[in-house]
């Protein structure tokens, strides 16, 4: 009988603190999983950009995308070259997200210069 109710009492109890855990009020994805997974291995490059491709689209569907994500994986593509889908997503972070503004302006302003010469490296 007291297993049964340390049983009843430990399920209580996490339900209690599952109740008490703080919501995110946006949609992150897999995103720190695969950042870490990243770091630890760069060669996971492209499944660290299909992680964010798959939080942001499902952010843009609830219009909750987090912080950051766009911006993220914009300078991914910033870093391949393609400097237009940079800027069209760090215009979009920024939009979303107008703190971001006077950090991803310098940003775009640095480009700039790499992009006329060809290239970010």
């Amino acid at each position: 009988m007291h297993r049964l109710n340390a049983v009843f009492i430990a399920a209580m109890a996490s339900a209690v603190l599952t109740e008490c855990a703080p919501a995110t009020r946006f949609t992150w994805g897999d995103y720190e999983n695969s950042l870490y997974v990243y770091y630890k291995s760069p060669s996971e490059r492209e499944a660290y950009r299909k992680s964010l491709l798959t939080a942001v689209e499902r952010g843009r569907q609830k219009n909750d995308i987090a912080p950051g994500l766009l911006a993220e994986l914009g300078y991914l593509y910033m870093e391949d070259g393609d400097t237009a889908r940079a800027t069209a997503l760090f215009r979009e972070e920024m939009q979303r997200f107008p703190e971001s503004q006077s950090f991803l302006t310098r940003v775009l302003e640095r480009s700039a210069p790499m992009q006329a010469s060809g290239g970010m490296s």
